[in-house]
This record gives structure tokens, C-alpha cells and sequence, in this order.
């Protein structure tokens, strides 16, 4: 997700791009143009997301299909669910109408995030006769002058406001065997510095290619694997990592500019669903969107714990509003939430923050990264490629997705919940200038050396809490009772994917008085309040 502010409650991924224009809309437009069009609607008008009861005959969920005017257009079977054709128009009583059926857990659009570009850009600079590792202060920062690319003049930065790359690469490298799945616009993967580490393209959006048209998808590759140590480019967090790129987010028509992106949720579900299967062992997905008014989407939380039950570490950008509301997919309890930090060690001003379900911060503003050569005016083999600075939480997600990666080739043998652990109690509490960063997240600023154990003890294995859950109806209205053991001594409660109550004493039972009536399905998790040690998911269907 880039750096500009929510132009709606849908409108938070986005690409704020510091001198580049945008690839997938050439042609200027002046602010107020821009701002007369209107905003595309928050979900495909013709698609519905539905989710059966486990076991349900084949003839039965067709005859529920055929009585909503439906066709499927695709089925995920690993969580259950169907995307299906609708009539134009008709999406939110065909919602309504599944969801009268009691065979159905769950029926919802198929909702939208728009990759935003709130300015009309400038070409990148033509090539500079500068060092460009110098330039990624992120990864290595001791104070030095840096390239300004709004202005072309030098600016200042703060020593150690880093994440402390070359000291956690004397003690690994990575390795080639990682595989990153990079949820986003597509990668070029003809670019000089990731040829080498780009797997496949995969392409699960409606688009006639599985190429980035909008740079964005490039950009965040590169922080995480780019080719590292060949003389030419910039440096990846990961090292040897390898990557694979998964579109889940399509270009636009030119008609919604300044939007240039468009992410859907059935298509972040399918590469969720692909990358878990797949052999990948971390997953970045820099999108995401505030829910208001919609609730955070079930198809994409039932991935979300597919993905996780399946041993990936999954991190995602935070979001760009400079406030506290939480974004999806970042929200959920399995997802390493990240935050945007600048060359200073402040919360950038457009970071998403809150200490209770941002995990961590990262280098967000104004990083260098590859950029599709088009966006340079070069070839596509130049020998050279084409870079650009970015701004968001889009770029300081990927940050983490390198670290994960190191950490877990320094240990194969780690969990996802221990590679988690580590990064996040290995994450600096305070500043290059004494900054409290726990007043921002949960943890801190990311550190790949302490990541990797550096100064800090191992971190203890989760325990193990065992949460089960039943449901009850009083005079119709849904009640579910909570039961589990081997928590600490506060506990949070978790239901789909938000915070129900916090700092609860540990009595190890808890009733959910839900108050509402009909049906409707419930996840719920336990965590230890102020950890990441959670129990196992149990879910209620009414």
C-alpha cells in the first residue's frame, strides 16, 4: 500500500510515486479533473463470494444457486468457497438471499482495493553516478547524504535508523531453496536485478497479462529479493531468496485515474490459496482496505488461516490513513502487520499505527527499488534497469518479508509462529533518536540482526492454548460459549479477525452474548494479551 491518504473508506492501497509517472495511464490530468471523476464502486457489481456448509450435497448447492440466479465462476476448494456470476446490480440481495439459506456459512461481494496514485507524477531521473546501496538507507544507515527525488538535491538522515541488513548478512544470506510470494500488480521479471530470482508469474486477476502495467508490483519484488551484490541495481533484503510473482491486482481503465490499480478480494484469496499450496514460505501482500462500512471479508480470513495452517509467514502493509483503523488483509491475528518508518526513525506521516494489532514498523519512506523499464523509457533487456523511490507501507511490508526470509533459512526447521516470534521480539523498541516505537506498534521497528538472534535470547516456543467453542440460541438470538486452557494470565478474544475484549482475566471461559438472530458463522481465537501466542481457531456456524 503507497502513501496517500483514504480517499474513501475503500480507498487506502495506494502508490504515492516520487518522481514516476504512472505506467498504466501516461496522459496528464490536473487535480481538478481528477477529482470531479467518480470513484469506482467498493465490490464487482456482478460477483458474489459464497460459502456452503461442510458436507452439502452437490444437487443442494446447486439448487441454491440456480434459485439466486447464479453461475459459478470458480470454486476454492481448499476453504469451501464459490465465486459466482450475479446480474449486474444485483450483488446485495443476492447476498441477502444466500444468506436467508441456513446451508450457507457465509455469502458476500467480492470486494475491492484500489492501488491509488494521488498526483500525476514525473518521469524517473535518468540514471545517477551514485552508489545505490548508499541510497537505501533502510537496509544501512549511518547518516549519509541522500539523493532527494523531489527536489535533486542531497538531504540528511539519522545513523542506525535502519534495519540493520549487512550486520544480519554476515550471519546468513539467505537462501535460494526460500520461496517469497509476492501478492501484487505482477513483477517484471525481465528486469536486470531480479531475473535471476523471479520463479513464475502467475496471473488471477482479469487482465490479458501477467506483467506489471503499474510498477508497483516491481518495486515491492525488488525490497524483498532483489539480486544482491552483482554490481548493478539495488540490494534485497533477502539475499539468495527467490520469489514468485502472483497478480492479484489488475491495472485500471483510464477513466478512474487517479486509480491505477484494482485488487479484488477473490483474486487476493486465489493467490492466498496458490502460494500455500505451492511450496512458498512467506507471503507479502502489500494492498489492503478499511472494511467500514462492509466487515473484514470471510473468504479472504478463511484463506488467511488456510494459508497460516499451511506454514507460511504472511505480512502485510498496515495502511495509509495516519490513524488507527484497521486494514485487510493486515488485521488478521495471522498476519504480520507493518508500519511505515522514515530516514529518521519516525512513523511516516502517512503510516497507519496502533500498539494493540500493528506488529512492527519498517523503512517505508522514500525507497529506492526497481521499477519497470518503460516507466525509465528504456528497453526492456536494458542492461542497466530502470529504479525509482516509493512511499508507503507498501514498501516497508516487504522489508519484513526478507527479514522472514532469512530466518527462516538460518533455521528451516522454525514454524511460522516461531520465524513471527522472532522477528517481532527481535524488533528495536526505541529509535536512532530515542523514539518509543511501542507507542506506534505493538513491537517495533524491525531488526534483521536481532531477528536472527543477535543480542537476544531465543525467544520461548508458543504454548499451547486449546480453545473450543459452542453455540447457542436464546429465543432465537446467537450466544457462543468460549472454553480453553494453557494461557497466560490475560488473554485477548478474538472473533473474526477483530478484537472482541482485551486484557480479559484468565478464568478460561468466556461467553460471546452476539445478539443476533438468523444466520451467521463466527472464528474465534484466544491470544495471550500482549503476544503473539494464540490457540488454535474454532468456529460456530448458526
Amino acid at each position: 500500500m503507497s502513501a496517500v491518504r483514504s480517499l474513501a473508506v475503500f480507498l487506502v492501497g495506494a502508490c504515492l510515486i516520487a518522481g514516476a509517472a504512472p505506467l498504466a495511464a501516461q496522459a496528464p490530468v490536473g487535480g481538478g479533473e481528477a477529482a470531479s471523476r467518480p470513484l469506482p464502486p467498493p465490490f464487482a457489481p456482478d460477483q458474489v463470494l459464497v460459502a456452503f456448509r461442510p458436507g452439502l450435497a452437490g444437487a443442494e448447492v446447486a439448487q441454491a444457486h440456480a434459485a439466486a440466479g447464479a453461475r459459478v465462476l470458480k470454486r476454492f476448494a481448499a476453504i469451501g468457497v464459490e465465486l459466482v456470476a450475479v446480474p449486474a446490480g444485483s450483488v446485495q440481495a443476492t447476498v441477502a438471499f444466500y444468506q436467508r439459506n441456513p446451508n450457507v456459512r457465509y455469502a458476500e461481494p467480492n470486494y475491492y482495493r484500489p492501488l491509488v496514485l494521488p498526483t500525476e507524477g514525473r518521469d524517473p531521473p535518468e540514471a545517477l553516478n551514485i552508489d545505490y546501496f548508499t541510497q537505501q538507507w533502510g537496509l544501512h544507515n549511518t547518516g549519509q547524504a541522500l539523493f532527494d527525488p523531489e527536489t535533486g538535491g542531497t538531504m540528511a538522515a539519522t545513523a542506525d535508523a535502519d534495519i540493520d541488513a549487512p550486520e544480519a548478512w554476515d550471519l546468513t544470506r539467505g537462501s535460494d531453496t526460500v520461496r517469497i510470494a509476492i501478492l501484487d500488480s505482477g513483477v517484471e521479471c525481465t528486469h536486470v536485478d531480479l531475473a535471476t530470482k523471479c520463479l513464475e508469474q502467475k496471473n488471477f486477476t482479469g487482465s490479458s497479462t501477467a506483467a506489471d502495467l503499474i510498477g508497483h508490483g516491481t518495486h515491492v519484488a525488488a525490497i524483498a529479493a532483489a539480486e544482491t551484490n552483482n554490481g548493478i541495481g539495488t540490494a534485497g533484503v533477502g539475499w539468495n531468496a527467490k520469489f514468485g510473482s502472483i497478480k492479484v491486482c489488475y491495472e485500471y481503465p483510464y477513466e478512474w485515474y487517479p486509480i491505477l490499480g484494482m485488487c479484488e478480494v477473490a483474486a487476493s484469496v486465489d493467490g492466498l490459496l496458490y502460494a500455500a499450496d505451492n511450496g512458498y514460505h512467506v507471503v507479502n501482500m502489500s494492498y489492503g482496505s478499511d472494511p467500514d462500512p462492509y466487515s473484514p471479508s470471510n473468504a479472504e480470513r478463511d484463506a488467511i488461516a488456510y494459508a497460516w495452517s499451511k506454514g507460511l509467514v504472511l505480512v502485510a502493509a498496515a495502511g495509509n490513513d495516519y490513524a488507527s483503523n484497521r486494514h485487510y488483509p493486515a488485521a488478521f491475528a495471522e498476519v504480520i502487520s507493518v508500519a511505515a518508518t522514515d530516514r529518521h526513525d519516525n512513523l511516516a506521516y502517512f503510516s497507519t499505527f496502533d500498539k494493540n494489532w500493528v506488529s512492527v514498523a519498517a523503512p517505508g519512506h522514500q525507497i529506492l527499488s526497481a521499477y519497470p523499464n518503460a516507466g525509465c523509457g528504456i528497453a526492456a533487456d536494458d542492461p542497466e534497469g530502470c529504479y525509482n523511490w516509493l512511499s508507503g507501507t507498501s514498501m516497508a511490508a516487504p522489508h519484513v518479508a526478507g527479514v522472514a526470509a532469512l530466518v527462516r533459512a538460518s533455521n528451516p526447521g522454525l514454524s511460522n509462529a516461531e520465524v513471527r516470534s522472532r522477528i517481532e521480539n527481535g524488533a528495536d523498541a526505541s529509535g536512532a533518536l530515542g523514539q518509543n516505537f511501542r507507542a506506534w506498534v505493538k513491537y517495533g521497528r524491525v531488526n534483521a540482526h536481532r531477528a536472527l538472534g543477535a543480542g537476544t535470547e531465543p525467544p520461548p516456543p508458543p504454548s499451547q492454548i486449546s480453545l473450543s467453542a459452542t453455540g447457542s440460541k436464546v429465543k432465537g438470538v446467537q450466544q457462543v460459549d468460549l472454553q480453553w486452557s494453557g494461557a497466560g494470565t490475560a488473554v485477548d478474544i478474538w472473533r473474526n479477525g477483530g478484537t472482541i475484549a482485551t486484557n480479559e482475566a484468565n478464568d478460561g471461559a468466556y461467553r460471546d452474548a452476539i445478539g443476533q438472530k438468523g444466520a451467521g458463522t463466527y472464528t474465534y481465537r484466544v491470544c495471550e494479551t500482549g503476544t503473539t501466542v494464540c490457540s488454535n481457531e474454532a468456529t460456530v456456524s448458526f
